[in-house]
C-alpha cells in the first residue's frame, strides 16, 4: 500500500503542477493579449503622428520655398541699394566739389 500512497501523492502533485501550469498559461495569454492591444494603440498613435508630421513637413517645405523667393528679392534690393549708395556718394562728392569751387570763385571776386 505504500506504493499506492506514493502513487497518489505523485498524481496529486502532477495535478497541482498541471493546474499551476494552466493558470500560468492563461495568465501569459492574458498578458500577450494586453501587449498586443497596447501595440495596436502604439501603432495607431505612431501612424497618426506620422500623418501630422508629414503635414508639417509639407508646410515647412512651402515656407522654405517662400523664404528662398524672399531671399532672392532681398538680394536684388540689396544690389539696387548699393547702386543707389554709390550714386549718392558720387553726387555728394560732386556737390562738395561745386561748393568748394563756388567758395573759390567768391574768394576771387573783388570786394565792393
Amino acid at each position: 500500500m505504500p506504493e499506492d500512497d506514493s502513487m497518489e501523492r505523485k498524481m496529486r502533485k502532477l495535478e497541482l503542477q498541471h493546474a499551476e501550469t494552466r493558470w500560468l498559461t492563461l495568465r501569459l495569454d492574458d498578458d500577450v493579449k494586453e501587449l498586443r492591444q497596447d501595440l495596436r494603440e502604439v501603432k495607431a498613435t505612431q501612424q497618426k503622428h506620422t500623418t501630422i508630421l508629414n503635414g508639417h513637413s509639407a508646410t515647412l517645405n512651402e515656407h522654405s520655398a517662400t523664404l528662398r523667393d524672399h531671399t532672392t528679392i532681398l538680394n536684388e534690393h540689396s544690389a539696387k541699394l548699393q547702386e543707389h549708395d554709390a550714386r549718392f556718394d558720387s553726387v555728394d562728392s560732386q556737390l562738395r566739389s561745386l561748393t568748394q569751387m563756388v567758395g573759390q570763385v567768391l574768394d576771387r571776386l573783388p570786394e565792393k
